[in-house]
């Protein structure tokens, strides 16, 4: 069996925050509001929207539809 160096490996150069960062405002809250209603199960995820929310001045808010 080959064992391979961790530093070997190519990743994804692209995280999770720069990809929201990348989202206008109001397609962040539409994404952070979305996710209550469909029930999304990646708290993370959730956490990391409401931080970047909140950057920007934003409140963090679900939407109730």
């Amino acid at each position: 069996m080959n064992n391979f160096k961790y530093n070997l490996i190519n990743g994804p150069k692209k995280t999770v925050n720069d990809y929201l960062q990348t989202l206008n405002t109001d397609d962040l809250q539409t994404m952070y509001s979305s996710s209550f209603f469909y029930d999304l199960k990646m708290p993370d995820l959730v956490k990391k929207m409401q931080r970047e929310l909140q950057k920007r001045k934003m409140t963090a808010q679900p939407l109730l539809f």
